[in-house]
């Protein structure tokens, strides 16, 4: 018996998939057709052999974001939403997708031949991988990559969660102390939104180029993942913007000293923004082709984050200790370079920190990311701790990378952001995550802006200006 696939006819057909008179089976899935079973991966890259191992290519070759979203043969326009009306054919819903339910959900079904499979929300009992497939021979390369994209997608979310959990616990060991040398004499709230998003881009900050993760002494999987997810954002900005908090939540203060038992109640607000980024992928296939296409999860990496996931409070430690020393009046003059490290510099500690014979005035810090400069002053005539101390400290206690804090405050005052959301978003809707770093800049006494002036203006404060004294 010859079967045609009425749902996806016309890409069964373009893909040459026989046709009949039979009565059509709709949807993925042939009835009449075996299931197909495990079958172990041989060493090979050939995106069209079932038993081949994954490969990041093949997402392009197999052509899979025209496959779901052409607007005449794509997934999206051929497969037949169940009716709810008597209309003459099968809608019982084990061929078309039923008017309420998420596109992946459906696909999941479609694709395996039965239904049980829900990937649209973390920690999902039913999303295990499954390879067995009940389709067409002419998709099954395709459906099968689709498959393994939504898999990966929520494993990755549902472990992101989980290691959160860990970088909370991290996080909250390293008050106490952060508090106690900083020496806030007046602390300032601070919006727990603010500590949410640092949290929940806390993966995506380590994957921005400009960051230099290298340094940061992770492990190649989790840097790995950290620069996919900070592509994909950059690539689905409707994905990034779901990771951000709502409701009552952008309302809270909380002095940092109070951070240290509050942030044991992150975690449920965290699971409602990541969950809400997970559903928007797994429910809207627009943004979630725009997440995946860039391949990266099409091959045989795994995206599963260990529960010890060592590097996941960096952003949140870099932004409370930028802000404690903002409100403590601490601040940076960038200085102009290049510098060569390896040249006349010669006075710098194991930190690139120079005393220039005065720690308790000022410390200069030498980027070797970025080949800048960077002078640490306090306003407070009892700051509590020298400007070199503080640089050790931050190093010493695993506060904050100093490239990050300097590096990352001078990007963020830039491109002039500077006193904004921690997280922010590009004029073309794109991920920016330099304003995880706080501290304020400004330039030295009459010296010339050190970026590009936007709208005539220099983003770098002057500090005689700011009240700082010269």
């Amino acid at each position: 018996m010859r079967i045609s696939y009425y749902t996806l006819g016309a890409i069964a057909a373009a893909c040459g998939a026989f046709v009949s008179t039979a009565s059509p089976v709709r949807g993925l899935i042939d009835a009449f057709l075996p299931r197909t079973a495990p079958v172990e991966p041989r060493a090979t890259f050939n995106c069209t052999d079932l038993h081949a191992d994954f490969d990041e290519t093949c997402w392009a070759y197999l052509g899979l974001s025209d496959y779901l979203l052409d607007p005449v043969t794509g997934w999206n326009k051929t497969t037949r939403i169940c009716s709810t009306v008597e209309d003459g054919t099968d809608s019982d819903g084990s061929d078309c997708c039923k008017p309420d339910q998420p596109w992946s959900t459906c696909y999941l079904h479609l694709a395996h031949g039965v239904a049980g499979s829900d990937c649209s929300e973390i920690n999902a009992q039913m999303c295990s991988w499954d390879p067995t497939m009940a389709v067409a021979p002419s998709i099954a390369p395709q459906v099968r990559y689709v498959m393994r994209n939504i898999y990966v997608i929520n494993d990755f979310f549902t472990t992101y969660y989980q290691a959160l959990g860990f970088a909370i616990s991290s996080a909250q060991l390293s008050i106490s102390s952060m508090v106690n040398v900083l020496d806030p004499a007046a602390p300032k709230g601070i919006p727990w939104i603010e500590i949410l998003t640092a949290l929940s881009f806390g993966l995506a900050f380590l994957g921005a180029p400009t960051l230099a993760v290298t340094l940061l002494n992770l492990e190649t999987q989790f840097k790995y993942a950290a620069q996919t997810i900070f592509i994909s954002l950059q690539q689905a900005p409707g994905s990034a913007k779901a990771l951000l908090p709502s409701g009552t939540d952008s309302s809270k203060f909380y002095q940092i000293g109070d951070l240290e038992s509050r942030l044991g109640q992150a975690s449920d607000a965290l699971k409602t923004m990541i969950n809400a980024a997970l559903e928007k992928l797994m429910t809207d296939m627009p943004t979630f082709v725009k997440f995946v296409e860039n391949g990266r999860y099409s091959g045989q990496e795994s995206y599963s984050l260990p529960n010890q996931s060592v590097g996941l409070d960096i952003a949140l430690k870099t932004y409370l200790v930028s802000m404690a020393m903002w409100n403590n009046g601490w601040f940076a003059t960038p200085l102009m370079g290049p510098y060569d490290l390896n040249g006349p510099v010669t006075c710098m500690d194991e930190n690139n920190v120079c005393t220039e014979g005065n720690p308790g005035v000022l410390a200069t810090y030498f980027s070797p990311d970025t080949k800048r400069a960077y002078g640490l002053h306090c306003s407070s005539s009892n700051p509590g701790t020298s400007a070199y101390q503080l640089t050790r400290d931050l190093v010493s206690n695993q506060w904050a990378p100093l490239n990050v804090l300097f590096d990352g405050a001078f990007n963020c005052t830039a491109e002039g952001h500077a006193g904004t959301s921690n997280i922010n978003f590009n004029y073309d809707g794109t991920l920016n995550v330099a304003c995880i770093s706080q501290l304020p800049m400004y330039t030295g006494c009459g010296a010339p802006c050190p970026a590009p002036l936007i709208n005539n203006t220099c983003m770098f404060g002057d500090i005689s200006a700011a009240g700082l004294g010269c």
